[in-house]
């Protein structure tokens, strides 16, 4: 079985532990994760050995399936965007 690539979307305090549990898993590679504060990302990225991206843009064709945990009003455009490049979808509630 391949390891299914993941990505988080918001890594602040729910998303860091998205993150963190992703990077534990022995099925899931997380790959990237993504924030608007850049020097957030890049610490996450860097605790958990993946790459950080500034942009959803960056990080859908690297990706199979994406964690989402930014505040709701930032829900349903960031997932669409994520169900229309293809990608498995988990909305952190």
């Amino acid at each position: 079985m391949h390891q299914v690539r993941i990505g988080v979307i918001g890594v602040g305090s729910l998303g860091q532990h998205h993150a963190r549990v992703y990077a534990a898993l022995p099925d899931a590679a997380l790959v990237a994760v993504v924030d608007s504060e850049p020097s957030r990302a890049r610490d996450i990225a860097l605790k958990h050995g993946c790459s950080w991206f500034p942009h959803i843009s960056d990080l859908c064709d690297r990706v199979d399936a994406v964690s989402i945990a930014v505040p709701t009003p930032l829900h349903h455009h960031i997932a669409k965007a994520c169900l229309e490049a293809g990608l498995h979808v988990l909305v952190e509630k």
